[in-house]
C-alpha cells in the first residue's frame, strides 16, 4: 500500500513537471555511507525507489549526473527511529546549485526512503527550472565580472535579453537579470 501512494506521489508531482530535460531522464548520483548499518539499510531502498521511476530518473553510477543526492542515516539503537538527511544538488557540466535538503524522522528503513524519496520528488517537482535558472544567470554574471568584452548568453536566456552576446555595460543597463 505505502509503495503505491508513492508511486501515485511520483505520478502526480511529475505530471505537472515540464523541467528542462523532457525528452530523457535525470541522471541521478546516489551516495551514502555503506559502511554504517543504518544508511547501508536505507540507501540502496532510496536507490530502488529512483531507479523505479526510468521515465525520470536514470540512477547514475559514473561522474555524470543532472543530480546529485547525499544521504545518511543514524539509529543509536536497533529500537530507535531511523534519523536520516539528504542534500539534493543540480549539476550542469562542472557547476552545482542546491536543489533542497531536508531532515526526517521515521521508524522503519522503507519508511525513511519513501519519506526521503517523496521530499526529493517534490524539490525536483518545485525547483529543477527555478535552479536552472538561477544557474545559467549566475554563469553569465560571473563572465561579465572577469571579462571586459562580451559574453555569449546561455541559449535560455537569449529570449529575454534579445541577444547573444552582451558585455556588462549593456547588461547593467537592462537592470541585469532576476
Amino acid at each position: 500500500m505505502l509503495k503505491a501512494i508513492v508511486l501515485l506521489a511520483a505520478f502526480s508531482i511529475f505530471s505537472g513537471l515540464t523541467y528542462a530535460q523532457t525528452d530523457k531522464p535525470l541522471k541521478v548520483r546516489i551516495v551514502y555511507d555503506k559502511s554504517e548499518q543504518s544508511s547501508a539499510a536505507v540507501g540502496p531502498l532510496l536507490a530502488q525507489m529512483i531507479a523505479g521511476q526510468p521515465k525520470f530518473f536514470a540512477v547514475a553510477t559514473g561522474d555524470e549526473k543532472d543530480l546529485a543526492i547525499v544521504t545518511d542515516c543514524y539509529r543509536a539503537t536497533p529500537s530507535d527511529r531511523y534519523s536520516c538527511f539528504y542534500v539534493a544538488t543540480k549539476w550542469i557540466e562542472k557547476n552545482q546549485a542546491l536543489l533542497g535538503a531536508a531532515v526526517i524522522v521515521q521508524k522503519s528503513a522503507d519508511e525513511a526512503a519513501t519519506a526521503l524519496f517523496t521530499a526529493i520528488l517534490q524539490d525536483v517537482a518545485e525547483r529543477w527550472n527555478d535552479t536552472n535558472r538561477r544557474m545559467l544567470i549566475t554563469e553569465l554574471e560571473t563572465c561579465l565580472a572577469l571579462t571586459e568584452s562580451g559574453c555569449a548568453v546561455p541559449d535560455p536566456l537569449v529570449a529575454e535579453l534579445k541577444v547573444k552576446s552582451i558585455n556588462l555595460s549593456q547588461y547593467a543597463r537592462r537592470g541585469g537579470l532576476k
